[in-house]
C-alpha cells in the first residue's frame, strides 16, 4: 500500500478514535461529575506514561525492523514475544507497588484503589500494542487499521455501560481493561506472519529500544506534566476543568500518531534502500499534510471553544475555553515535534530526539513550578505551549536538510495566510446568529476551497483520498 494512501487511511482510523475517545470523555464528564472525571483523568493520565515503558521498547522494534524486513517477521517475534511479556509483568508489578506513594505525592489517599486497578492494563494492553505492530512492520495497514476501531469501539461501550450501571470511576478502568482484552483476542487472530526460514543478523536493537522508551515516556511527559502540577497545587474542581481541555486539545497528537505509524516503517525502509529521493519526498508530503490539519483545528478552536466544552462536556465545564486555546496551539507544536522526531528515528538518530525531550521534560517541570501556582490552570497550559513551541523549533531545525525546499517554497507562508484569512472572515460575521457546527463545517470548507484554489492541495492529494477510502474516478 503506498504511504499516501495509507495515511490517509489511518487518518481516517484515527478519527473513528478520536471520536470513540471524545464518547468517553463526554459520557464520563456528564455521569461522573467534575471531580470524579478529574480523578479519571489523572490515573490515565498516569497509567498512560507508565504503559509506555512497555508499548514502545519491544513493539517499535517490531515496527522499525521488522518494517525494514518483512521477510523476518516471524524469526523477530520467536525472539522477542518472551521478553515482552516478561518486560510487561515487572512494570506492572512495580506499578502495583507504587500505587501508595503515587496516591501520597497527588494528595489523595483515595487514588491508591484505582492506581492498582488501572495497573491490571498493563500487561493486556501490552501485549495487544505488541501483536497490532507486527501488523504495521508487516505493512498489513488495513488490518492495523480494524485492530484499532474495534479496540476504540469496544472501549467506548465497556466503559460506559458499566458506569453507567453504576460502578463510577471504578468500572471505567474495568471497562479501559476489557476493551484492551478484547483486542488483543482479535490481533491474535489477524497474527499470519511469513513462515519464510529468514533471519535477522546479528541485530543490536537492545540499545536502540532503551532509548526509545525514554524518548517516549518523555514526549508524552509533555501531556501529563501540567496536569499533574494542577492536581498537585489546586483544588479537585480544577483538575476536572483542565481534564477536559487536555482532552480536546490532545486531540492534534492523536492523528499525529496514525502518520508516524505509516511513516515510521515506510520510511525505514525507504533509507534502508538508500532511496534517498523516496525518503525526501516522504517526509515533505508527511509534514505538508499534517500542518494543513493543525491549522484548521486551532482556527476552529479559537472560534468555539466555549461552544466544544458546552456541548462535549456540558456548561460546568465552559471556564476552561481559555486554557483550552492555549494547549491546542502548544500540543500542535509538541505534534509536530513528535511526527519529525519519527523522521530523525527511522535515520537512526535516536540519541538525538532522546536529549531534547530529556532537555524539553525538564524544562516543562520548571515551568509548571514556577507559573501554575501563580496563573493556576492558564499557567499549565502556558508552559506547555512555550515547550511546545521550543519543542517544533528545535526538531525543525535537525532535520533543516531535509525539509529545505518546503521551507523555502510559499506553502507555509500561503497556508498561513488563507488560515488567517478565514479567521478573520469568521471574527467579522460574528454578529450572525448561526450554529457552531455549522459554522466549523463552513469554515473547514471554505478553508480546502482556498488551498485548492493556491494549489497548496492539488489533484495527487484529492486521488490518495478516493483511493483511501477505496473510491474511483
Amino acid at each position: 500500500m503506498k504511504v499516501g494512501r495509507a495515511t490517509i487511511l489511518l487518518m481516517c482510523s484515527q478519527v473513528i478514535f478520536l471520536a470513540a475517545g471524545l464518547a468517553v470523555n463526554f459520557g464520563l464528564a456528564r455521569l461522573l461529575g467534575v471531580v470524579d472525571f478529574g480523578n479519571f483523568g489523572l490515573v490515565m493520565s498516569v497509567l498512560v506514561v507508565v504503559e509506555l515503558f512497555v508499548i514502545t521498547g519491544i513493539p517499535e522494534v517490531i515496527q522499525k525492523f521488522g518494517g525494514e524486513r518483512p521477510e523476518a517477521m516471524a524469526h523477530l517475534v520467536k525472539k522477542t514475544l518472551r521478553w515482552q511479556m516478561l518486560y510487561a509483568v515487572l512494570v506492572f508489578a512495580a506499578f502495583e507497588l507504587s500505587a501508595p506513594l503515587l496516591a501520597q505525592f497527588f494528595r489523595d489517599p483515595n487514588l491508591t484503589s484505582l492506581f492498582r486497578l488501572a495497573g491490571f492494563d498493563i500487561i493486556v494492553y501490552g501485549l495487544y500494542k505488541y501483536f497490532l505492530s507486527v501488523q504495521n512492520g508487516l505493512h498489513r495497514f488495513t488490518q492495523y487499521t480494524w485492530l484499532g476501531i474495534a479496540y476504540s469501539l469496544a472501549r467506548v461501550a465497556a466503559i460506559l455501560v458499566l458506569v453507567w450501571l453504576g460502578f463510577s470511576v471504578h468500572g471505567a478502568l474495568i471497562g479501559n481493561i476489557i476493551a484492551s482484552a478484547v483486542a488483543l483476542l482479535l490481533a491474535l487472530v489477524f497474527y499470519r506472519p511469513s513462515h519464510a526460514q529468514v533471519e535477522l543478523q546479528s541485530l543490536q536493537y537492545g540499545a536502540w529500544a532503551a532509548q526509545n522508551v525514554l524518548y517516549f515516556v518523555g514526549l508524552n511527559a509533555f501531556f501529563a506534566i501540567d496536569l499533574w502540577f494542577i492536581k498537585y497545587f489546586l483544588s479537585p474542581e480544577e483538575v476536572g476543568l483542565y481534564v477536559s481541555a487536555a482532552v480536546l486539545a490532545k486531540l492534534s497528537y492523536f492523528m499525529s500518531i496514525a502518520i508516524s505509524a505509516v511513516l515510521l516503517p515506510s520510511l525505514s525502509r525507504a533509507i534502508a534502500m538508500q532511496d534517498e529521493k523516496r525518503a525526501t519526498e516522504l517526509t515533505q508530503d508527511t509534514l505538508r499534510y499534517l500542518l494543513i490539519f493543525l491549522t484548521l483545528a486551532n482556527i476552529i478552536v479559537a472560534l468555539t471553544a466555549e461552544d466544544v466544552i458546552a456541548l462535549l462536556f456540558g456548561a460546568a465545564f465552559t471556564s476552561a475555553a481559555p486554557v483550552l486555546r492555549w494547549l491546542m496551539a502548544g500540543l500542535s507544536c509538541v505534534t509536530l515535534m513528535a511526527v519529525i522526531n519519527t523522521i530523525m528515528i527511522a535515520r537512526n538518530r535516536m540519541t538525538a530526539c532522546f536529549a531534547m525531550v530529556l532537555a524539553l521534560v525538564a524544562g516543562d517541570v520548571a515551568l509548571n513550578l514556577l507559573l501554575v501556582p501563580r496563573l493556576q490552570l492558564l499557567g499549565g497550559a502556558l508552559a506547555t505551549s512555550i515547550i511546545g513551541v521550543l519543542g517544533a523549533t528545535f526538531a525543525l531545525w535537525s532535520i533543516r536538510r531535509e525539509v529545505k525546499p518546503l521551507l523555502l517554497s510559499w506553502s507555509i507562508p500561503r497556508m498561513l495566510g488563507i488560515a488567517l484569512g478565514v479567521y478573520a472572515l469568521a471574527k467579522s460575521v460574528d454578529f450572525i446568529s448561526i450554529d457552531f457546527l455549522v459554522k466549523a463545517v463552513v469554515l473547514a470548507g471554505i478553508y480546502f476551497v482556498l488551498l485548492w484554489l493556491s494549489k497548496e492541495i492539488n489533484a495527487v492529494d484529492l486521488r490518495r483520498l478516493r483511493e483511501s477510502l477505496g473510491v474511483s474516478k
